[in-house]
């Protein structure tokens, strides 16, 4: 995760949420970039590639990206954490 081209953080997975039509990466941030709607870029992939026969070879890419709050999905993080 980066801020300003500096690293903030660490992207620990990824995926797509299909009721929220999203790809959302889950990662740590430094706390002075953990504001919801804070811009960083998320950096994906592996340079060099990884030597494990599973990984496909591939570019690493950078892509933008806006810190939401957790849960992601507006009814689970008004609903569930309420109670």
């Amino acid at each position: 995760m980066l801020r300003h081209g500096a690293p903030v953080g660490v992207s620990l997975d990824c995926g797509y949420i299909a009721n929220e039509r999203a790809m959302v990466s889950l990662a740590t941030l430094d706390v002075a970039h953990a504001e919801p709607g804070t811009a960083v870029t998320v950096v994906w992939g592996e340079s060099p590639n990884s030597a494990k026969p599973q990984v496909e070879e591939h570019v690493q890419r950078e892509i933008r990206a806006t810190v939401a709050p957790v849960p992601y999905v507006r009814f689970a993080r008004d609903g569930y954490r309420a109670r």
